[in-house]
């Protein structure tokens, strides 16, 4: 359903787009070498698959709604003592495998099972019973029951609240200070509605668990606006940043095993939403062209931030937050060597180069589709790298950091020599 309706929505958007001149991405002879003027709405019409498919799942099926929402749970102190504590155990089987516990929530838990997957149960009162304190704990997957908490519905709001900031910005252009700030606004809202913000580092260098306290609150704003403003700068050629957004939700996905729990479908949506779009943005459906525009790139790097630093920071995490990274490593990686090397050349780092990875491979006369495959490529072996040491180093997430750390040194070696004699 996100899929026809997003594909829908880029046809009838696109064609509005061009009949009254709006949201018109044209080529100039510095950075955009397009060949014509081309509809900037492939943001939007994600967004409006999200919504339409996202309305058929909570009003046109049986589903259950867990309406936790409430202002006790704006920002407070509380979320550092509350998730320092370990609420976890690990059980040994009659024939000697081990199964981990952990808590997820207030009324939930996960097992993980000895081949690695995770499942999740409720515990819920059994009203029917004789005694009042009797209980009973079914597997999430098997009842239709979807839970809308601060979280859910202010990432919902304030997803939207961005890209219509971000419209503005490809309508009459915005101020990079300015965008920055409201970039940052948008984070901040976000994080005082949830309380939800990193708090916590994992064992990155093997010497302990890095806490971050209170800090957290402006390191997480820091990195959401870094990943927001990295899936802006990959967004160079047709279909890049989409995917990589797209390989980071399926993974997530896949590692959550999200497609057995109702209350963790909404993930889902945006994958049909992007698939869609990159019928248009890949040429599949023939000379239709339609681009994500800034609105677009912002709001997925939005969304793809925030759905990492939820999975990594709730209560015993889903995955480390060093994963996260491997997951979006390419636009990552990309954009800090991108920031260091205009600052060693004297370049304005907020102004717009040709100097990111995409244009480097171009520019050594490698075709733009030859590019888009090697990176997606690329990064989908690197999210597999992510996924394989959560797997089997999930205690040990600093062997996963430190190969992040070699792997990234290549990276800028290799980018540096490609950026030599163009």
């Amino acid at each position: 359903m996100s899929f026809f309706a997003s594909l829908v929505s880029n046809a009838i958007l696109r064609q509005i787009s061009i009949k009254y001149n709006f949201l018109i991405d044209t080529p100039n002879d510095q950075r955009k070498f397009h060949h014509k003027k081309t509809p900037a709405t492939g943001g939007i019409a994600i967004s409006i698959g999200i919504i339409f498919s996202g309305l058929f799942l909570f009003a046109f099926t049986d589903s259950d709604y867990d309406l936790d929402i409430s202002t006790e749970k704006f920002i407070n102190s509380n979320q550092i003592e509350e998730n320092s504590t370990v609420n976890s155990y690990s059980y040994e089987l009659d024939n000697g495998t081990e199964v981990k516990i952990q808590r997820f929530d207030d009324t939930s838990f996960t097992i993980t099972l000895p081949n690695g997957e995770i499942r999740l149960y409720r515990v819920y009162v059994d009203q029917n019973s004789l005694r009042n304190d009797s209980y009973m704990v079914l597997e999430e997957g098997s009842e239709n029951q979807i839970r809308i908490t601060n979280f859910s519905l202010g990432l919902f709001l304030f997803t939207l609240l961005v890209q219509f900031v971000m419209v503005i910005d490809d309508l009459w252009g915005l101020k990079a200070l300015t965008k920055l700030f409201l970039q940052s606004v948008c984070v901040g809202g976000l994080i005082f509605v949830s309380d939800m913000y990193i708090n916590n580092l994992g064992n990155l260098f093997g010497f302990g668990e890095i806490s971050l306290g209170l800090f957290g609150i402006p390191f997480t704003i820091f990195c959401v606006v870094g990943i927001m403003n990295a899936f802006n700068m990959i967004d160079g050629i047709n279909g890049l940043c989409a995917t990589m957004c797209l390989i980071c939700f399926m993974s997530i996905i896949y590692i959550i095993n999200a497609d057995s729990i109702p209350s963790l479908f909404p993930l889902i949506l945006p994958v049909g939403s992007i698939f869609g779009f990159l019928m248009y943005n890949l040429g599949i459906l023939g000379d239709r062209t339609v681009f994500l525009g800034d609105n677009g790139s912002n709001a997925l790097g939005f969304l793809c931030a925030w759905v990492l630093i939820y999975f990594s920071s709730i209560e015993n995490a889903v995955i480390s937050p060093v994963t996260a990274l491997w997951l979006v490593a390419i636009p990552f990686v990309d954009a800090v060597g991108v920031i260091f090397s205009r600052v060693l050349n004297k370049l304005k780092v907020l102004n717009s180069h040709r100097d990111h990875i995409h244009h480097k491979m171009i520019n050594k006369n490698i075709s733009a589709e030859a590019t888009f495959i090697v990176l997606i490529l690329l990064s989908g072996f690197l999210a597999y790298v992510g996924l394989f040491f959560e797997k089997n180093y999930l205690d040990q997430s600093y062997y996963s950091f430190y190969a992040f750390i070699i792997f990234s040194l290549s990276y800028y070696l290799i980018a540096r020599r490609l950026s030599e004699n163009v």
